[in-house]
């Protein structure tokens, strides 16, 4: 392994410790100055004045990405900025807002992180517990917590954050506590899939519901066993769950009264199956992706539900997506469409993750400007990237055959930074001064 400082022996347990030391100083002064440059990036990009802008869709808008009181930034300004840090759009807003509601907000705290007093990580706990304050209870967390700001915890942080809340805004903390009385609600981690096909969820329900829910489960778990299943109870409980949701969910009311058990309906599963063109190999090895949560499962998995009699395959043509395909028209054609989006998997800009099936598909070179409707002209961009691309100067085109895998794509911003995206993900390619 390489050091940065050749002139230290790492094998001596003293100038190790040095070494750690002083590279964890020169991170965090870096991180600092990222972080400050953040505060000024959004300071130099306010909203646009001009009335105009709003009539024309889908162009720039006003952003508030720190809280009341702050600057309002133009919305296109943080994409170049996230993507020039290593970060998706959407981390880079609430980077970026951190920073301007340090800057904006509270200028104690933020003097503080500008002299290197206080860490950027703790700088940015105090900043996401501000936002939704207002301008007066947001005064006192600053006037009450700069002198301590760089060794606050959490629990201080919230502590003083409740307490100028309620002295300023007594009437706005009420009824966030009567909001939060509330804590009904059901989570499925379905982006959290284990190898095995398995998730984690969670939930908190009225007594009433909570007890109904306990007994369907009780009874379909029973009627399992009956059945045949040798699974344990807690398997057969969480089988029962899906047994439930696959029964029509609409609730109907029939004039006599009487409500009929609702009919047991199918599992749809609809398979992508990638084969490599050479024989006997599976480029997933022994697991299948699952597009819609982007993790893979193994193939027993696989095969287990495609073996549930209750199952309903969905068998779809043959795609290969290195085949060129195109189209004479504007329109994109269904198949096309469809290899585009399980070519390129995500929204295509620099860095962003967004699924390419919910986003939008970019004649690269535009249709008017001589562009084609073809495999080599399009790719996945999301809403929002889609309108940077079309109104914010980005530009970006598919790397030529045999210099990347198929969709690849070299983008420039509209400072004259460049990136490659591939599959695998971003890499910036240069650096302007």
């Amino acid at each position: 392994m390489a050091s940065t400082t050749p002139h230290q022996d790492l094998r001596d347990p003293r100038s190790l410790l040095v070494h750690a030391r002083d590279a964890r100083a020169a991170e965090e002064a870096h991180g600092r100055e990222v972080f400050i440059a953040a505060a000024h990036w959004a300071l130099a990009h306010p909203a646009a004045d001009e009335w105009d802008s709003a009539c024309v869709p889908g162009t720039e808008r006003e952003l508030a990405i720190a809280g009341q009181g702050a600057p309002l930034v133009a919305e296109f300004c943080i994409d170049e900025f996230a993507a020039a840090i290593g970060l998706s759009t959407d981390p880079g807003h609430y980077y970026i807002g951190d920073a301007l509601e340090l800057a904006a907000r509270l200028p104690r705290c933020w003097r503080r992180v500008e002299a290197g007093e206080v860490p950027v990580w703790r700088a940015r706990k105090i900043a996401q517990a501000t936002r939704l304050l207002s301008p007066e209870a947001v005064a006192l967390v600053d006037q009450r917590l700069a002198s301590f700001a760089h060794s606050i915890g959490g629990r201080g942080i919230e502590q003083t954050v409740k307490a100028a809340e309620a002295e300023a805004d007594p009437e706005v903390l009420r009824a966030k506590k009567e909001a939060a009385d509330d804590k009904r609600h059901v989570t499925i981690y379905s982006r959290h899939v284990d190898f095995h096909g398995k998730v984690d969820i969670e939930g908190a329900l009225d007594l009433a519901d909570a007890l109904d829910l306990e007994d369907a489960l009780a009874a379909v778990a029973a009627q399992l066993k009956d059945l045949g299943c040798e699974e344990s109870l807690d398997a057969r409980r969480a089988m029962a769950l899906g047994e439930l949701a696959r029964r029509e969910t609409p609730l109907s009311f029939p004039a006599d009264g009487e409500v009929e058990p609702p009919a047991r309906s199918k599992r749809t599963l609809q398979l992508y199956v990638h084969i490599s063109h050479a024989p006997g190999q599976n480029p997933f090895g022994t697991a299948a992706r699952v597009e819609n949560t982007r993790t893979a499962i193994d193939l027993d998995t696989l095969r287990s539900w495609c073996a549930d009699p209750d199952t309903q395959l969905v068998v779809r043509p043959v795609l290969d997506l290195a085949e060129h395909r195109s189209s004479e028209s504007y329109e994109i054609p269904t198949l096309l469409r469809e290899q585009v989006i399980l070519r390129d998997v995500t929204c295509v800009f620099p860095h962003c993750t967004r699924p390419a099936r919910s986003a939008d598909i970019d004649h690269v070179v535009p249709w008017d400007a001589g562009g084609s409707t073809s495999t080599d002209n399009l790719a996945a961009l999301c809403r929002h990237h889609h309108r940077v691309k079309t109104h914010h100067g980005w530009t970006y085109e598919p790397l030529e055959p045999g210099a990347g895998p198929p969709g690849s794509y070299r983008w420039t911003s509209p400072h004259g930074q460049h990136y490659l995206r591939t599959a695998t993900g971003t890499t910036q390619l240069t650096t302007t001064a």
